[in-house]
């Protein structure tokens, strides 16, 4: 019988604070086609997870290690697209509420960066340690434009494709002092790019050709370099196989927390307190401004958005009676920011 043996090459795992679990269940990872294409070509087999995925690879074992049957070239490159599967993923997460349509979140293994655990994380962000706005990245795709104002009789700009070493030129002459740079990108190859005038760089980007970008949240690039750092590096330099644990990891999103009530059967009410006094004392501030027959109340601090839900927040009268013993938390479908504050509201009617 032909005894095949598998070893992963590296785990890619998604972890979240907002989970009891810890692990994120909300974002898929799936290879491009074009990295389907090279799996199947170098003999990889890439498998999902209950939060992200393996890619694994044939070996021999020799003199107890494990030796790749097919070693990777070097700067091979694995692209995986990051999809959601929660619309109210970005809200309970601490990410940007301004990101643009064509902003994406862009990861990668070509970082230095260790968890305290000693894990290697594919983020940049190297005091937090969590997914912030510098993971972000614009996704261009079919054409990038550039207008460039300036009085020199020709310019020249550049795109060059930081993985590939692809240089793509363009020259122009002057046209009333305006330049209006323009490229086909349906046939360069898809990665992280830079835009130059004069060597001079003006902008850069991740040009995804063919992605489908409904749902998409961003994209992870695994790259074998034999220069690599080593808690990086997963294939070595005598083709043996060292499994790399790469992470991701997400931090839950704090909000204000704020009470509209709404005073619609119980006209003896006339005022209300909103308070958490047990266990983990929440603080909530009366806020002005509220039209007649209401009552609003905010937490004086953001307070952390859970899976684990917080009781014993109380509405009580202006006699101290309770008239609620548990609100309810807030949903996670929308969150709201209103300057420095981020708030999530609360409807609640008496």
């Amino acid at each position: 019988m032909i005894s095949i043996k598998y070893k992963a090459l590296f785990d890619l795992e998604l972890k979240h604070s907002y989970y009891q679990s810890g692990l994120c269940h909300d974002l898929i990872i799936a290879p491009t086609a074009e990295c389907r294409t090279l799996l199947n070509y170098c003999g990889l087999r890439f498998l999902k997870t209950q939060a992200g995925g393996k890619l694994f690879a044939k070996v021999n074992t020799v003199g107890g290690k494990d030796i790749i049957k097919s070693p990777l070239p070097e700067a091979t490159k694995f692209t995986f697209i990051l999809k959601s599967t929660n619309n109210s993923f970005e809200n309970f997460t601490q990410l940007t509420l301004a990101r643009s349509k064509n902003q994406h979140y862009y990861f990668n293994n070509l970082a230095n960066n260790l968890a305290a655990d000693s894990s290697p994380l594919l983020l940049t962000d190297t005091t937090s340690k969590i997914v912030s706005d510098t993971d972000l990245s614009v996704f261009e795709s079919n054409t990038f434009s550039f207008t460039e104002t300036n009085n020199a009789a020709t310019l020249l700009s550049e795109l060059k494709f930081i993985d590939s070493g692809e240089v793509v030129g363009q020259e122009l002459n002057n046209h009333n002092n305006t330049f209006n740079f323009s490229y086909d990108l349906k046939k360069t190859p898809s990665g992280r790019v830079k835009f130059f005038i004069s060597n001079t760089e003006r902008a850069s980007m991740y040009v995804a050709n063919g992605y489908d970008y409904a749902d998409m949240f961003g994209v992870i690039e695994i790259f074998y370099k034999s220069n690599l750092p080593a808690a990086y590096l997963f294939q070595l330099a005598d083709n043996s196989v060292e499994t790399k644990f790469y992470k991701i990891n997400f931090a839950n999103r704090s909000t204000r927390w704020r009470y509209i009530i709404t005073n619609k059967y119980n006209q003896s009410v006339t005022g209300v307190t909103v308070a958490k006094t047990n266990g983990t004392a929440i603080a909530f501030v009366p806020q002005a401004g509220a039209p007649a027959g209401q009552f609003i109340a905010a937490s004086g601090i953001p307070v952390p958005l859970k899976e684990e839900p917080v009781a014993g927040i109380k509405l009580t009268d202006q006699a101290d009676k309770v008239l609620i013993a548990n609100l309810p938390n807030p949903s996670l479908n929308l969150v709201k920011q209103e300057g420095t504050n981020i708030f999530s509201d609360i409807l609640i009617t008496i």
